[in-house]
């Protein structure tokens, strides 16, 4: 028999059972592969659409506005990132969110959520509007060695929250910096060698969830 009554462990709603057992079968069921676009419909209504002429005109803009200052931005993370390796994709996103809302006709920001707050935490890092045609564009930033293209190592992450930062039906692209680090020890300096704009409608994705405890929780009851 089931304890009752459960509650969320994140809010005070009631917890539903069988929303909670739908999802313990789904885990059973052995899905392990999905369609990213499927995984942020069923987490969050809206749609990830595939490119057309409108919004393939933003992703040209973007293409355009990089390939003219990506040494530009080499330069910058050279002489002003000093942080960890893991922090330098974060660095670089709040940067370039920034100097793309500065010089192209668009409105580029961090997005927010439903609750109308900006958070940078999660997918994806960046939204883009387009005022004269009302066309949105979700993008995210990431950054990789060249030697590391082809690892099987985890490097692109979604966990659904009731804070999605996903508000509108859209396309989303991931702009993926190719860095280097001068001294070879994956430490800074770092420049950037090249970029890569990946649409993502087709992207796969690997799924897997578990449950677990700690040794406080096994031993100590949690406390």
């Amino acid at each position: 028999m089931r304890s009752m009554p459960i509650t969320s462990m994140t809010d005070d709603r009631p917890f539903n059972w069988d929303e909670f057992s739908a999802a313990v079968r789904l885990l059973k069921s052995g899905v392990s592969r999905l369609f990213f676009r499927d995984v942020v419909e069923a987490a969050t209504g809206h749609i990830i659409l595939p490119f057309d002429e409108t919004s393939s005109r933003i992703l040209n803009n973007i293409r355009s506005w990089l390939d003219e200052h990506l040494s530009e931005l080499s330069n910058l993370i050279e002489m002003d990132y000093v942080g960890r390796p893991n922090e330098l994709g974060n660095f670089l996103e709040r940067v370039l969110i920034a100097r793309l809302d500065e010089s192209l006709d668009l409105s580029v920001d961090m997005p927010t959520t439903e609750q109308g707050h900006k958070q940078a935490v999660g997918y994806p890092d960046g939204v883009i509007l387009d005022h004269s045609t009302g066309q949105v564009v979700y993008f995210d930033v990431k950054i990789f060695q060249e030697k590391t293209r082809t690892s099987s190592l985890r490097s692109f992450y979604y966990q659904p929250t009731n804070q999605s930062k996903i508000l509108h039906d859209a396309p989303h692209f991931l702009i993926g910096f190719v860095v280097e680090s001068l001294s070879g020890d994956n430490r800074p300096p770092f420049i950037i060698k090249d970029f890569e704009l990946v649409d993502i409608y087709d992207l796969e994705v690997n799924f897997k969830a578990e449950f677990n405890a700690s040794n406080r929780d096994l031993y100590l009851g949690g406390n």
